[in-house]
């Protein structure tokens, strides 16, 4: 939030409430993203924190795809078609190549290899592409490369793969409503609704 931006003007012009909003078609979502991303980069604005709109060209997304041996989910594809932010509620990996890439999970993470068996599937961890990278923290957001489904994977505590949602498009759109629940400062509200549609194990395994 700005100084020029008072109390009384946020969140500001735009943004959208805090809640999940009806999204029936692709239109409807590009436009709750960009409403978010908006109000999201005035509460950044002028810090490194302030979202970027960078959309990747088709030539890229292809040579990320070669370079995987896989096509992205369509969502992920689409998002960073017309989108491409990285820095939200949590930082999203790049279509090009580079510290934080998309790539695959095990290239992401090779300490992956001395987590015990015992709490690793090692044959899922070689099918799971990175790309979100959560907090920085080594935990990161993986789809299946041949159904899109997607994991998350925590190096910290126990099982190091969960299945968190069945495709990108749900990862995608709650992370856009933590990203509202920060212009709100509201992190309670936005964890509760997310509690409500997807339990309360999801939100304990990924918020803490």
């Amino acid at each position: 939030m700005t100084d020029q931006t008072t109390s009384e003007q946020w969140p500001p012009a735009g943004c959208p409430p805090l809640a999940w909003p009806i999204l029936p078609d692709q239109a409807a979502r590009l436009s709750w993203y960009l409403a978010v991303i908006g109000a999201y980069g005035a509460l950044w604005e002028g810090h490194i924190n302030e979202p970027q709109l960078t959309p990747a060209d088709e030539e890229t997304l292809q040579a990320l795809e070669q370079r995987l041996g896989c096509r992205l989910p369509p969502s992920l594809r689409d998002y960073h078609r017309q989108l491409g932010v990285l820095s939200l509620a949590e930082i999203l990996c790049s279509v090009e190549p580079g510290h934080i890439a998309i790539q695959p999970l095990l290239e992401a993470y090779p300490g992956i290899v001395d987590i015990p068996e015992i709490d690793l599937d090692l044959g899922l961890a070689q099918r799971l592409i990175a790309f979100g990278d959560y907090l920085g923290n080594g935990n990161m957001f993986c789809f299946e490369r041949e159904t899109g489904v997607v994991y998350y994977f925590d190096h910290d505590t126990g099982a190091a793969l969960t299945r968190f949602f069945e495709s990108a498009e749900e990862y995608l759109d709650a992370l856009i409503l933590l990203t509202l629940g920060e212009v709100y400062d509201d992190d309670d509200s936005v964890e509760a609704l997310i509690s409500q549609r997807y339990g309360e194990d999801l939100v304990r395994k990924w918020r803490y």
